[in-house]
């Protein structure tokens, strides 16, 4: 009695000191005693992540799918008929006996039925009636959020989350020291899931868990609980441009026209808005890595842009005053020195500075380029938005919308710009010069606005849960640099983009469903030692009344292949006719 007594004091002695001494000390720290404690015993699941989600103009999610799923807790003594229920379960997901068996056996915790990415399987409406009908102690049927579904649409943009141990440590340290994130916590690493990290992450995670006693038994009335943050106003949603719907047919219309690397993008001719931004080749956010190699936004990416470059060299020339859209030149084929030679052989003949434009006449525009200086090309194309980034940036923070945007380039760091050799490649949009088709497609937008340049956006604004505006990133002009063009040049030009289609190497667009305008482009390139060219056309639609301004890309094609790209724009084009603005 004595021995067990000493015993009992020794664990009162140390309860009180736990209750009086380190108590204080654990609060200091802001570690919770009494939450650490149930943490031990309990064994929980994640429904939904808490994360804030992304939706399209009209309201429509693109991420963050309600499914319902099969969870199933671990149950130490089963009845004869529960076991007799449990064997009707394979049948019903669809699945062989020895997989479903080889999932039960391992769920000696809370387990939910996922696929091969670790995603839940989605239970049809007829299947999770049938499973909550069988009431077997230990498997429920419960609602969760799968963030990327199959079918997600506009997932360059959207980009992934995932670990990112370093930037959390560098970007993240002061939430990391206050415990609100771990160095295994998974942030935005792409995308908007990256540029809008610090208004996406939510007030904690939703969780269905299973509280044990020590032997790991159940807790009768303790047993499953769904815990829930009780925060009204988060997750927030972040409101894009997006049109869902579109986003979503031009993908399937790159794919059919068999774009393998490229990108297409629809931006809203009066505000530059993003309407449409799809991407190949194609990834999976729930495989991807931030090493893995070819699957980034192209639609952000430079590429060498071809005759499409011949709008700004077109543009410079008559804002300079340097040539009369009337001056005529002749093409006899091939210019004579630098090896540049026209792509229709045996050349265009005499020919006229505004069908020099319509025909994509590379010796014309050698000869132009003779006229211009580096600087007078260089200061008119950066004019309209070239040779910088063009995507929304908070200028007080310096924090763009959109994900490692490149600037592109006129001409390269150490290129003699003046040289005439370099000015004539230029011209024709070769040499150094890279452009994106987010510029691309903003280059459009600048000429139907009378020379004024858009920055176009992607996200309008965030919203708190309950539907009031938490920030908002109103619509902007990009701030000058270089020389703009006036008003009467970007008619001029715009209009020469009607005759493109009406006579020029636009003609096959002359069927669509409304008039179309745009600019061709061919550029040569070099892939693993073999040549190859990128595909370019932009424009826009309707001629008459136009809504939209569209670049499509298709790279690194055969020489000889067929013009993907000018046959993704057309389909482009009637589908947006369907779409008014």
């Amino acid at each position: 009695m004595l021995a067990a007594s000493a015993v009992m004091a020794i664990l009162a002695g140390r309860l009180a000191w736990i209750q009086l001494v380190a108590a204080e000390s654990y609060s200091s720290r802001h570690i919770d005693l009494v939450a650490a404690s149930v943490a031990q015993r309990e064994f929980g699941i994640e429904l939904d992540s808490g994360r804030g989600h992304f939706y399209d103009r009209h309201g429509q999610a693109l991420t963050g799918q309600k499914v319902q799923a099969l969870i199933v807790f671990p149950v130490r003594r089963r009845e004869p008929q529960e076991e007799e229920k449990l064997a009707k379960l394979p049948q019903i997901l669809g699945v062989g006996q020895e997989e479903w068996n080889r999932f039960f056996r391992e769920a000696d915790t809370p387990k939910m039925w996922k696929d091969s990415s670790g995603q839940p399987i989605p239970l049809a409406r007829e299947q999770a009636l049938r499973i909550a009908e069988l009431a077997i102690p230990g498997v429920e049927v419960m609602e969760t959020t799968i963030r990327y579904p199959k079918d997600a649409a506009a997932k360059h943009v959207i980009g992934y989350v995932g670990e990112n141990p370093e930037r959390i440590e560098t970007v993240f340290a002061d939430q990391l020291a206050r415990g609100l994130l771990s160095l295994t916590s998974k942030i935005g690493a792409a995308g908007l899931e990256k540029t809008m990290e610090s208004y996406l992450r939510g007030a904690g995670k939703t969780s269905v868990s299973l509280f044990t006693d020590a032997a790991k038994r159940p807790l009768a009335g303790l047993d499953v609980r769904l815990v829930q943050p009780g925060n009204p106003y988060y997750p927030m949603r972040v409101n894009t441009t997006l049109d869902r719907g579109i986003q979503a047919e031009i993908e399937r219309i790159m794919d059919r026209a068999g774009i393998v690397k490229g990108a297409a993008v629809v931006l809203d001719v009066k505000n530059a808005d993003v309407v449409a931004m799809a991407s190949r080749p194609d990834f999976d956010p729930y495989r991807i890595k931030l090493e893995d190699g070819d699957w980034g936004n192209k639609a952000l990416k430079a590429a060498v842009p071809g005759s499409i470059f011949k709008t700004a060299v077109a543009a410079a020339a008559l804002e300079h005053g340097k040539v009369h859209p009337d001056e005529t030149f002749y093409c006899s084929g091939s210019y004579g020195k630098y090896g540049l030679r026209c792509w229709l052989p045996g050349g265009h003949g005499r020919i006229s500075f505004r069908e020099a434009y319509a025909h994509s006449c590379n010796i014309a525009f050698a000869a132009v380029a003779e006229k211009l200086s580096g600087e007078e090309i260089q200061e008119i194309a950066r004019g309209l938005g070239l040779d910088r980034t063009v995507g929304w940036t908070d200028e007080r923070k310096g924090w763009p919308q959109f994900d490692h945007e490149e600037a592109g380039q006129i001409f390269a760091g150490q290129t003699p710009s003046e040289d005439e050799g370099v000015r004539v490649q230029t011209s024709i949009g070769q040499r150094d010069v890279l452009v994106t088709p987010l510029q691309a497609a903003n280059l459009v937008v600048a000429l139907l606005n009378g020379g004024e340049v858009k920055s176009p956006r992607v996200v309008r604004d965030v919203r708190y849960r309950t539907g009031t505006v938490a920030f908002s990133f109103p619509e902007r002009n990009l701030e000058a640099e270089g020389k703009g063009i006036s008003p009467n040049t970007a008619k001029t030009i715009a209009d020469w983009m009607r005759d493109v289609v009406e006579e020029g190497t636009g003609k096959a667009l002359k069927q669509t469903k409304w008039p179309v305008a745009g600019k061709s482009g061919t550029a040569q390139v070099t892939v693993n030692g073999k040549d190859a060219v990128n595909q370019w056309f932009i424009g826009y639609g309707p001629a008459d009344h136009p809504q939209y301004a569209v670049a499509v890309v298709a790279q690194e094609e055969p020489v000889n292949g067929p013009n993907k790209s000018v046959a993704a724009f057309g389909r482009i084009m009637d589908l947006l006719a369907g779409h008014p603005l």
